[in-house]
Formats: C-alpha cells, structure tokens, sequence
C-alpha cells in the first residue's frame, strides 16, 4: 500500500521520547517518520472505527499448535495467537521455531490447535490461510484468515469474544 505523504507536520518532543521512538522504528524496521504514522494511523482506525476488519478482535495470549508447509514436507510448530476474531487469528511465531517454516501470503492452508482460556476444555482446531507475514523483533507474525472449521470451534470462539 502506497501512502501519499504531502503534508509535513513538525512538533518538538523530549530527547528522551526520541530516544524512544529511534529505538522503536529500529526494531521495526522503520525509520521514525513511518513508525509515527504508522502508530497515528492505528490511533485514527481505533478511534473511528475505519479498520477494514469484518470482526472485532480481542487480544490474547494462547499457545498454539501449528501444522504447517515446509520444503520437505510438514512439520509442527508452537506459537502464540496474539488477538482472534470470528474472521481469524494472529499468531506469533518464535524465531527458534521458524527455521522450517515456509508461510508466505501466496502459501497454501495450514491447521492449527489451541485451548480458549475460558475454562472450555475442547480443542478448537481451524484451518487457516495466511494473509499477511511480517517480523516483529525477533518473531514472525501471522495474520490468518479461518478457512474451515468444524461448527462447534466456530461457537467455541464466538463464545470466548462475548
């Protein structure tokens, strides 16, 4: 996505918030102008509500499962879903478990397995097909829509949203 950038906005700020912000848009892999727009960009979509998104999402932190793609074959991996919705989930993966991995948004489906933390004892398991890849620090992140699933791990989610 190509941003018209024709405005110039100049403020002034504490050595110390530039400090931070320098240090951000690195482990970004930003300079500081796109980390500032891009957190901006966020605040705007938060507070107007004009993210693209079909579903709210709400962040989370659960071990996952993955049954992914690899050069030579499939392989399980282990990772964390970072937010879910009805329409799908992000999950980090840690650099020690990406090795293998071969996700791109061109790649085929892949399964995953994961426990809501509501107390439900059955595993929801989905098929996902990944949309978007990107590194955060030292982990892959995966936004991934739901393809397919079985009816009860689609009620399971919607519950753990409510």
């Amino acid at each position: 996505m190509k941003l018209n950038k024709d405005v110039t906005i100049c403020f002034r700020t504490s050595a110390k918030l530039q400090a931070g912000l320098k240090a951000a848009a690195e482990r970004e892999q930003l300079n500081v102008s796109g980390l500032i727009n891009s957190l901006l960009t966020d605040f705007l979509n938060a507070k107007t509500g004009s993210d693209k998104r079909r579903h709210n999402r709400k962040d989370a932190s659960i071990p996952v499962i993955i049954n992914g793609e690899t050069t030579t074959g499939t392989v399980l991996l282990t990772g964390t879903i970072q937010d879910v919705s009805l329409g799908g989930v992000r999950i980090a993966i840690p650099k020690h478990e990406q090795a293998t991995l071969v996700i791109n948004a061109q790649a085929s489906n892949f399964e995953i397995v994961f426990r809501l933390p509501d107390g439900s004892t059955r595993p929801v398991s989905m098929t996902c097909k990944p949309s978007r890849v990107s590194k955060v620090g030292e982990d892959l992140h995966i936004g991934a829509a739901f393809q397919d699933g079985d009816l009860q791990s689609y009620f399971e989610i919607q519950s753990f949203l409510m």
